[in-house]
């Protein structure tokens, strides 16, 4: 009797551990059910944002593209002009008109698809048109949000530009010549050699000191042969000296 009670004790304890392991592996079955569905759920959450993501940048391309087109468009030539040629693409009389028209759709842009790389580009058009009207403090907040935010960006470049137009124009031509002379001592700066020697010149000029901007021109002219810079800048060195004309030897003994 003994001996059978302790057979029955062992298979109950048998029983039990099967059990046991038989609700530890459905347990860890709906673990890993719940965990693949997890995982399935994630990737599809994924792909749904960069689907929706792509699907919204083309859309504020689009949006851009329209803004630009219409900024762009030709303007209808008044009644009467003569040799007046018909344009498919003029929409507007005047540029004001134009400028209305165009600055309500980059506004759109920003509004609609706020974060976009298009709505970055359209808060661009609109800094140029604050510019253009005088509101300079608001747009050197955004090209100055742009230069920070977007470095490497071809865009970048343009917005920095402008910055140093506009300090000159607020009479910091020295501080802006020597931003650019730092520039040419930093290989990574945000400006290409060749553009940074042609606005030191523009600017070493506006400081009356003409001999330093002929030596910028110079080096532009000497250093970079396929700089686009390369015209304007031997016609500055004709403006500057009239005796240097095209081919003629470059400047010498001139300080750096």
């Amino acid at each position: 009797m003994d001996r059978q009670h302790r057979r029955d004790l062992k298979h109950d304890k048998f029983v039990d551990e099967i059990g046991t392991l038989s609700t530890r592996a459905r347990e860890n079955q709906r673990l890993l059910l719940m965990i693949t569905g997890a995982l399935v759920l994630v990737a599809l959450l994924g792909y749904g944002i960069y689907f929706y993501r792509s699907s919204r940048e083309r859309s504020a391309q689009a949006s851009l593209g329209k803004a630009i087109e219409t900024i762009e468009s030709p303007l209808i030539p008044p009644p009467g002009t003569p040799g007046a040629q018909p344009m498919p693409n003029a929409k507007f009389k005047t540029d004001p008109e134009r400028l209305a028209a165009a600055e309500k759709e980059f506004k759109d842009v920003e509004a609609k698809f706020g974060g976009s790389k298009a709505a970055d580009v359209a808060g661009l058009y609109l800094a140029q048109m604050d510019a253009d009207a005088g509101k300079l403090a608001e747009a050197r907040k955004v090209w100055e949000s742009f230069v920070a935010e977007h470095k490497g960006h071809a865009l970048a470049s343009q917005a920095e530009l402008n910055l140093l137009a506009l300090d000159r124009k607020e009479g910091k031509a020295q501080e802006v010549a020597v931003k650019l002379r730092s520039m040419l001592e930093d290989s990574a700066a945000p400006l290409p050699a060749d553009v940074v020697l042609f606005e030191l010149g523009g600017t070493l000029e506006q400081l009356g000191q003409k001999q330093e901007a002929l030596q910028q021109y110079q080096r532009l002219l000497d250093e970079y042969p396929q700089s686009p810079f390369r015209g304007e800048a031997q016609q500055k060195i004709t403006a500057l000296d009239p005796t240097r004309g095209a081919g003629a030897a470059p400047l010498l003994g001139l300080p750096g």
